[in-house]
């Protein structure tokens, strides 16, 4: 295998539970046969490929480790215990009936996790659905700061629409993104704690969520419905993980 001459402190290898999209990624032709399959499978939906590769930095292997798993394993619709809620895979490149299939089992807003626009925005309503967006590429995995107003703004506008209920949320594969939806929920919205089960831990992201916490105002935990009970309850998750 070919290497690159740069000194060893010139980049870091990303591990398993680093999530920073600046890193150096492998070049070999394993790593090029992965990023060949992805490739073809975002071809093959029609979903533009630049915007998880040429769009930004290269991925580093993990990542690419976790969009292969996903492309091999989609989740299906599944109901979170207890809520109206409902968690699964993008129905963008479904037939009609799909979206039908969630109205008949009360859903009535689509939320889209990976931000597909207009044409999917067509389709859910044409289902007589509601369509809101909310791109967890955009509001996570693309961020290096996670205390600007502009994102706490968005995760606060997120929740209080999961609070409305008869929601279904859905990104690609029905996996990570989901996940770190859902986890958003477990810690910051009163009416979903501790109802969301995610393959996710939520130890993988700490700083974040600290971090998230520290940023809220009294004004976003009104919006949320905060009582004291429930901050109580959150600090001691938050010193757990």
């Amino acid at each position: 295998m070919n290497t690159l001459s740069l000194p060893i402190t010139n980049f870091s290898f990303k591990s398993q539970y680093n999530h920073d999209k600046h890193v150096f990624a492998y070049d070999d032709s394993v790593s090029q046969e992965r990023r060949q399959a992805i490739r073809e499978h975002y071809n093959k939906w029609a979903i533009p490929y630049y915007s998880i590769y040429e769009k930004e930095p290269r991925l580093g292997e993990y990542q690419l480790n976790t969009l292969i798993s996903n492309i091999r394993k989609r989740n299906e619709l599944t109901r979170i215990p207890n809520t109206t809620v409902y968690r699964g895979q993008t129905l963008v490149d479904k037939a009609d009936d799909a979206l039908c299939n969630l109205k008949s089992k009360g859903i009535k807003t689509v939320i889209d996790l990976v931000g597909y626009g207009k044409d999917y925005e067509e389709k859910v309503k044409n289902a007589g659905l509601n369509y809101y967006e909310y791109s967890i590429y955009d509001n996570w995995w693309n961020l290096n700061d996670y205390t600007t107003k502009e994102f706490i703004d968005n995760m606060v506008l997120f929740l209080k629409k999961m609070q409305e209920g008869n929601i279904y949320i859905g990104c690609q594969h029905g996996a990570n993104d989901t996940d770190i939806a859902l986890i958003l929920n477990n810690f910051f919205n009163p009416q979903l704690e501790d109802k969301c089960k995610t393959s996710i831990t939520p130890n993988e992201f700490s700083y974040e969520i600290n971090s998230i916490y520290d940023s809220l105002t009294s004004k976003h935990k009104q919006d949320l419905g905060w009582t004291k009970e429930f901050e109580q309850r959150l600090v001691k998750k938050l010193i757990s993980i």
